[in-house]
């Protein structure tokens, strides 16, 4: 049957439409939402004020000037709300994006390592992974950046394989666009895929060069301007973090970190994925197997040997341990051993009933998780379907459809997670406060500022900055409570009602849920 060439567009873009719809319930979320304080609360008051002060240049923090990190995910953040208005949503969508792509990197790279068969399985598996979907919820720079490297992973496995110019470009691009985000983190993937761009002369050749000065050409316009404006030493607080982080600070852990908090963030994929990793020495081809083996493995060392250790760092390998995953998972299913039907049996029916358990326990009276009861149904039923259908997978015995109940499960529970609010919606009493404070005290129009010499504890500056991202208009902030002018509003912790006289402060709001912070106004 012959199909004419518009026929053929229709056929290739219903298909795009099927695979992007999948993805859908799993990353977008149309729910109320609300922010936690660190890191992405810190990222979206920072571009709150990029738009209040249409300062483009330089971060800043109630008023000064905060240059320990550039402006590259504050400034996605800003642009995205100046483009789509100023709703929460909006915060999100460069890393709903970039979550996307980071699916279709991966998805590439499947059919590039095991063909168009199952294609979609290995960005499936990503997408279900717990470390994956919770921080592309997040408003920080922690997916764009992974995304970025995926996309330098990608584009040097395509120029190897085909030597096209457009491939060569992007395998050089990607690490000038992960510097404006990371600056000197990019070095750590950088000497991880170095061995494989010496492999293929990629150093010898100009349209490489080409793409690693237009990568960089952001960072080195913006380095210009802040220099200009505000001099080399304000600048120079770039360096400060670098020394901070490579120094003993609270996130300091253990030479070991990721070796217990890698696989306990990986949930459900843990197991299969050290299967597949450590199946994927034997693969022949070179490029193959540094990229499914020794890639993630130089990563994990270098990592572990830097003094901050945190659980999002490994995020940019996890692409790469969804193929290993679907390795593991495809050697489980065509290749009938012992040793895979003892795999299949820890991994598809003990954590299974495990998870039954861990269902009881939530809905039981000695559970103490604060969570609601509707939040706690969702989730349960989101387990019970996981459970259930990794439980099944041993009653089938087509192959195709084992690999589709051993996806299935995960995506159900995925998709639980994300539509329940539970990974979007994380400071739920927070906003559910200061809307009620909002309509009662008619603030839409009204901007508050912050006493800025109240914040005396971390506990005060988390909860300030909660409180400030859902507050229609935010100020600099304020030295002190005697600069309120006429009318005004501000958030202070001075309880001390003597000065409150002195200065005709009057308390709007003292609710326990802002505790230690209070809304007050100057008398007019």
């Amino acid at each position: 049957m012959k199909f004419t060439l518009i026929q053929y567009l229709k056929r290739i873009n219903k298909a795009n439409i099927y695979k992007i719809l999948i993805f859908l319930p799993i990353l977008i979320y149309l729910g109320n939402r609300s922010l936690i304080a660190y890191d992405e609360g810190f990222y979206a008051l920072q571009a709150k004020w990029i738009l209040n002060n249409d300062n483009w240049i330089a971060p800043t923090w109630w008023g000064q000037i905060s240059l320990d990190r550039t402006i590259g995910i504050q400034a996605l953040i800003a642009f995205s709300q100046k483009i789509f208005g100023p709703s929460t949503f909006s915060i999100y969508i460069p890393n709903i994006i970039a979550s996307f792509f980071m699916l279709f990197f991966t998805y590439s790279l499947h059919k590039e390592f095991f063909g168009i068969k199952y294609s979609l399985a290995s960005p499936l598996i990503l997408s279900t992974t717990f470390l994956w979907i919770n921080y592309s919820h997040l408003a920080t720079q922690d997916i764009i950046y992974s995304s970025l490297i995926t996309l330098g992973i990608y584009s040097s496995v395509k120029f190897l394989k085909g030597n096209k110019n457009t491939f060569l470009i992007l395998s050089a691009i990607w690490i000038g666009f992960a510097f404006m985000l990371k600056t000197y983190l990019t070095l750590i993937p950088f000497l991880a895929i170095l061995p494989l761009l010496i492999y293929g002369r990629f150093f010898y050749k100009k349209l490489f060069w080409l793409g690693l000065i237009i990568g960089f050409i952001p960072f080195f316009l913006w380095s210009y301007k802040v220099v200009i404006v505000y001099g080399i030493s304000t600048y120079s607080g770039l360096f400060r973090k670098l020394i901070y982080l490579s120094e003993k600070n609270n996130f300091t852990n253990p030479f070991y970190y990721y070796l217990w908090n890698l696989p306990l963030n990986i949930f459900p994929w843990s197991f299969l994925a050290f299967i597949g990793f450590i199946s994927s020495l034997k693969i022949k081809k070179f490029t193959e197997r540094y990229i499914l083996f020794f890639y993630p493995l130089i990563i994990i060392i270098l990592l572990s040997s830097f003094s901050t250790k945190t659980p999002y760092y490994p995020i940019q390998i996890l692409s790469l341990l969804s193929l290993n995953t679907y390795t593991a998972i495809s050697n489980i299913i065509w290749k009938n051993t012992l040793l895979n039907k003892i795999i299949s049996y820890f991994n598809f029916y003990l954590v299974p009933s495990f998870l039954i358990v861990v269902v009881l326990y939530l809905n039981s009276e000695y559970s103490k998780l604060n969570i609601s009861n509707n939040d706690k149904l969702l989730i349960s039923l989101g387990i019970l379907s996981f459970s259930i259908c990794w439980l099944s997978i041993g009653l089938f015995k087509s192959n195709k459809n084992k690999i589709i109940f051993a996806l299935l499960g995960p995506y159900i529970l995925t998709c639980t997670l994300v539509q329940s609010g539970t990974l979007s919606d994380r400071a739920k009493e927070y906003r559910i406060a200061a809307e009620n404070l909002i309509k009662k005290e008619s603030l839409e129009n009204n901007k508050i500022e912050i006493i800025k010499g109240d914040i005396n504890s971390s506990n005060e500056r988390s909860k300030i900055i909660k409180i400030s991202l859902l507050m229609p208009k935010i100020g600099n902030g304020l030295k002190e409570i005697s600069e309120l002018k006429k009318n005004q509003y501000a958030w202070t912790t001075n309880s001390d009602l003597k000065i409150d006289k002195i200065n005709k402060v009057k308390i709007i709001n003292d609710s326990k849920i802002f505790s230690p912070w209070k809304l007050v106004q100057r008398e007019g």
